[in-house]
């Protein structure tokens, strides 16, 4: 898909350059693969009266390769590419047609012996600011791959530079989205620059009648295609019904280049879709991340900014919890800013909240992501900000202008009620943006802080956002009608399928605990005479087996999910202020088996309070007890596991469930243990607000469906889970290991390994479905060493059928690459240091065998079985570290010998303008006993000279390929013209030869090379 890719991109403005004769330090820099014509050429246009030459271009390259050098991620650079470097501008924002946009193949990004090739780069101003990876049709491992590579490549310091000035990645296998599929496994996705795990995002249109990016496409043009086609030696798609399909624009991977790299959608990307988060992880480290916009919020920042533009000063941006509310008021600061910039009025942001730990939350997101923080906890400190422009001034000033915000955090908590005072004069050059956070609060019209807020500046643009907007409120309270229409929505269902949101799990409590529970709240009512429901669940009796059941169940579940996630927290949501107490004062009984700390209102300092929040998301709490507190605002991903004991309703409870929502490890559900049956005021929820998004957007509001999932489909996924365990013996680990040994079918295999990884999640809910015997019949305390064994039996299974053959194949080796696994007689510091040697060097190998692109050459033939020999023994059951140590050196010797053969097939390609086809034939003419040259440059020459008439042919009727004998006859006269020409004499038994390979080369071309 990468050819077609190409041709899409230069009916987007992009420039298709051939890099074939372009050379390293000549052409552009090794060193950022930067190159010089076009950055050059961008400097004086972009920099007119500047003194620019030659050595002005290549002395800033320098100071750029200086910047990429730094463990920053590339925040220098970026600051560099929005704002400019040495007073020279780098990059036109404001006029985007000012720019060289330009599209290349397979560039080399190499330090030494590393070295990967993206498949298509995109340079803006010579600069490779991004790139993309296409894989066929079909190849569902294509894009986990190649997010794998990421991860490792980035991480490598040999190629920090090139982490640094990527700035957006693509990757596509050219299908739809699966939605089912929780990894990136099929569709388009876009990345930013991470040095260890990248984060994919799905990429998902909008409709806007005209302002889609196919808006801006140009009309095909068949020169350019046939250059590309040219190009890239493939001329023999040129026209083809494959060709035709794979140039449609709304193909996945060509809909996602128009929806990522149109040159408006990328600038706006590249100045204000980019931030970088700096803060210290649980253990204690600082970490740098770089952020992307995600779809939502690039299409929420456009609907914004219709909005002003037609004139509307406030609106509601209803995007679900989770879905980065908190960084898109940040990128929407920078980018309002320049807004009202170019309309010559300065912006003060403000962002609302009403409680002190979300105010002390938001200020930390912001300050995280690099704003410059004001705070207004007092009425008075308000006031200040709203009259006093001095009052926004600071002495930080941020090297990346385009990157710094200045955003006031308003705490109106403790002056809410006063607020009807507040009077503010309004500068002309003044334009006030206040984001209202967690806007489903009660707002009342009227008196309050809002209106107030109204009355003293009715040119503010306010903007409120909210995962559960009020409806259907009483006195006029609903969310739209306090703060206006809404601007953007995003609802939890696309949440989940973009995999920035967990769906949940509700777990019923186990039957003999409902039963107990009963008995002792019946005791209660009888004998101590307690009427209230509330006084019931306060009581010591009722609250002692109430904690019992959560701290088992926690640690049950700790056990369930396996050692990568057995650090989750948990959240005991209390029916009152006196019964989390009392479970407070119970969990102490269990202080060395977990840690716990109560969240009240009335309870400890704000300081206590933040600081609790603090050591629960490192890790060093494993219990919050709350009532009334953090059910919104709230974000801590290890917290997978809510106890629900407090009847809520409405927005309420979808805000208190969603707790329990954010992506953590390798965690499929977030869980909500359900005391108090919260089914049916879910959904009625889900239900009102199915309605108003019914009332919004009509029949498109049908494809939202529930945040948990179905009962039915969780029953029946239990059933085959029975069907598939029941045979083996799931509670003796020896008689396990013996039956998986004995399984030579790997669908089975995969079906056992599938029904082990759904359980570990389902496992609480047996009970609930009448899966009961599943519990006995199934250890969950030996889950993860019989998921282990199950995947040690696939990949020795692989394995063996890899170097089955006597001969390895290439395909073969892709297995064994894939899935390498030792046995050894020991297991110790030195034997596990010359393991990972061992899998390096069988990997780098590997890799220089796969660049091999003759497959039928003798000498890759002979060095492919003596890489089958030494992998052979790679895979004996128990090989020693003196063993290993011998190995790897043969490996090494091995792999300097492929990569002498890859370095002369390139040399040879080379002289056929990169076309492999011509270098396997003139090879295997080289081969011939018969041949009718003595030299190689004899024979490149005739070649050549076929090459030109047979690509002129190919391209005028590719359609002959599908007629063998009428296109082998056309090859005759070219191929013995070009003999004649070059004054070489042969045979017929030559020139047929010859016209086979020819046939054969182009015709498998034809049929390999899309799709």
């Amino acid at each position: 898909m990468k050819v077609p890719a190409l041709a899409h991109a230069t009916r987007l403005g992009w420039r298709y350059r051939s890099i074939r004769r372009d050379k390293p330090g000549i052409d552009y820099d090794p060193d950022t693969n930067i190159f010089y014509e076009p950055f050059t050429d961008a400097l004086r246009r972009l920099n007119p009266g500047k003194p620019v030459d030659d050595g002005r271009a290549r002395s800033l390259i320098r100071r750029i390769s200086v910047m990429l050098a730094a463990e920053d991620l590339g925040r220098s650079f970026l600051a560099a590419v929005r704002s400019g470097l040495d007073g020279y501008r780098l990059v036109d924002f404001d006029d985007v047609d000012r720019n060289d946009f330009t599209v290349v193949t397979e560039l080399t990004y190499a330090n030494g012996d590393d070295e990967f090739r993206p498949d298509i780069t995109f340079l803006i101003n010579g600069m490779p600011l991004c790139f993309m990876e296409v894989k066929r049709i079909g190849n569902r491992n294509g894009i986990l791959a190649e997010r794998d590579r990421m991860r490792v490549r980035f991480r490598n310091p040999a190629f920090r530079r090139f982490a640094n000035i990527t700035q957006i990645m693509a990757f596509s296998n050219n299908e739809p989205y699966d939605d089912s599929d929780r990894e990136p496994v099929q569709g388009s996705f876009y990345a930013t620059a991470a040095y260890g795990g990248v984060r994919l995002n799905r990429f998902r249109e909008e409709e806007h009648g005209g302002d889609g990016p196919l808006a801006s496409l140009g009309p095909r043009n068949d020169e350019t295609e046939r250059t590309i086609l040219r190009d890239n030696n493939l001329i023999s798609q040129w026209r083809t019904p494959e060709w035709e399909g794979s140039v449609a624009p709304e193909n996945p991977a060509n809909a996602i280049i128009a929806s990522l790299f149109s040159h408006d959608r990328l600038m706006f990307l590249l100045r204000y879709g980019l931030c970088y988060k700096e803060y210290t992880n649980d253990d204690g480290i600082r970490v740098i991340e770089k952020h992307i916009m995600r779809y939502p919020q690039f299409f929420a920042s456009q609907a914004v900014r219709r909005m002003l533009d037609a004139g509307t000063r406030q609106g509601v941006i209803w995007h679900t919890q989770g879905s980065g509310k908190t960084e898109l008021a940040f990128l929407l600061a920078r980018y309002l800013r320049d807004y009202y910039q170019h309309r010559g009025r300065i912006l003060h942001t403000f962002f609302i909240v009403d409680r002190i730990d979300l105010a002390n939350q938001a200020a930390d997101e912001f300050t995280a992501r690099g704003a410059q923080v004001l705070r207004a906890d007092s009425r008075d400190a308000f006031v200040k900000l709203l009259r006093e422009p001095s009052a926004w001034a600071m002495g930080r000033s941020d090297t990346d202008v385009a990157a710094a915000a200045k955003i006031a955090v308003v705490n109106i908590q403790k002056f809410n009620e006063d607020a009807t005072a507040l009077q503010t004069e309004y500068g002309l050059d003044t334009q006030r943006l206040f984001f209202i956070d967690e806007a489903h609060r009660d707002y009342k019209p009227g008196k309050s802080f809002l209106s107030a807020l109204v009355n003293a500046d009715r040119d503010a643009v306010r903007i409120a956002l909210t995962g559960t907007p009020l409806i259907r409120q009483k006195n006029g309270a609903d969310t739209k009608q306090v703060f206006g229409d809404y601007i953007h929505t995003y609802f939890y269902d696309r949440s989940i399928a973009d995999g920035y949101t967990l769906r949940l799990l509700r777990e019923d409590v186990r039957p003999r605990f409902k039963v107990r529970m009963k008995e002792i709240m019946e005791t209660l009512r009888e004998v101590d005479k307690l009427v209230k429901t509330s006084a019931v669940c306060e009581h010591p009796r009722f609250v002692e087996p109430l904690t019992e059941y959560i701290v088992d169940d926690l640690m049950q579940s700790r056990i369930a999910l396996g050692r990568e996630c057995d650090n989750i927290g948990a959240m005991v949501v209390a029916r009152t202020s006196r019964q989390a107490r009392n479970i407070f004062a119970a969990l102490q009984r269990y202080d060395t088996d977990v840690s716990s700390a109560l969240v009240l209102y009335d309870e400890g300092s704000k300081e206590d309070q933040r600081d609790a929040q603090l050591r629960f998301k490192r890790g060093e709490i494993d219990i919050l007890v709350v009532y009334k507190m953090l059910l919104t605002g709230f974000d801590a991903p290890r917290l997978k596991k809510m106890y629900l004991c407090q009847p809520l309703e409405a927005h309420n409870l979808l805000q208190a469930l969603t707790r329990v929502n954010r992506p953590y490890k390798n965690m499929d559900h977030g869980f909500v243990v359900d005391f108090v049956d919260i089914a049916k005021q879910f959904d009625k929820a889900n239900h009102d607000y199915l309605r108003e998004l019914n009332d919004e957007f009509g029949d498109d509001a049908s494809r939202y469906a529930s945040m948990f999932d179905d009962p039915k489909a969780i029953a029946a996924d239990l059933d085959d889970i029975k069907t598939t365990l029941w045979p083996y013996s799931t509670t003796n680990m020896l008689a396990f290991t013996k039956e998986m040994a004995a399984i030579e079918d790997e669908d089975e295999l995969h079906r056992i390994r599938k029904a082990l990884e759904r359980y570990k999640e389902l496992r609480n809910l047996a009970s609930l479905y009448g899966h009961d015997e599943l519990g006995d019949h199934f250890d969950i305390g030996m889950f993860q060493s019989l998921l282990n064994e199950v995947n040690l039996r696939i990949d020795r299974i692989n394995r063996k059928k890899a170097l089955a053959a006597g001969r390895l194949s290439t395909g073969a080796l892709n297995i064994l690459l894939e899935n390498l696994e030792f046995s050894f007689e020991r297991r110790d510091t030195q034997e596990l240091v010359v393991a990972d040697r061992l899998r390096t060097a069988i990997r780098n190998t590997g890799g220089s065998f796969r660049n091999n692109r003759d497959n039928h050459d003798p000498q890759f033939v002979n060095l492919m079985d003596k890489l089958g020999d030494k992998l052979r023994r790679a895979n004996m059951e128990e090989i020693t570290t003196g063993e290993i140590t011998d190995l790897i050196s043969e490996l090494e010797k091995l792999k300097r010998q492929m990569d002498e053969l890859n370095r002369r097939n390139d040399l040879i390609a080379g002289k056929y303008d990169g076309d492999e086809k011509y270098m396997r034939i003139h090879k295997a003419m080289m081969r011939d006993a018969d041949t009718p040259v003595d030299s190689d440059r004899r024979l490149a020459d005739i070649l050549t000279a076929m090459k030109r008439s047979i690509d002129l042919m190919v391209e005028s009727n590719t359609a002959a390929l599908d007629q063998p004998a009428a296109f082998k006859r056309g090859l005759g006269p070219k191929v013995i013209g070009a003999f004649r020409e070059n004054g070489a004499t042969c045979s017929p038994t030559v020139v047929a030869t010859t016209i086979d390979r020819l046939y054969n080369e182009y015709s498998d071309e034809r049929k390999n090379h899309l799709g």
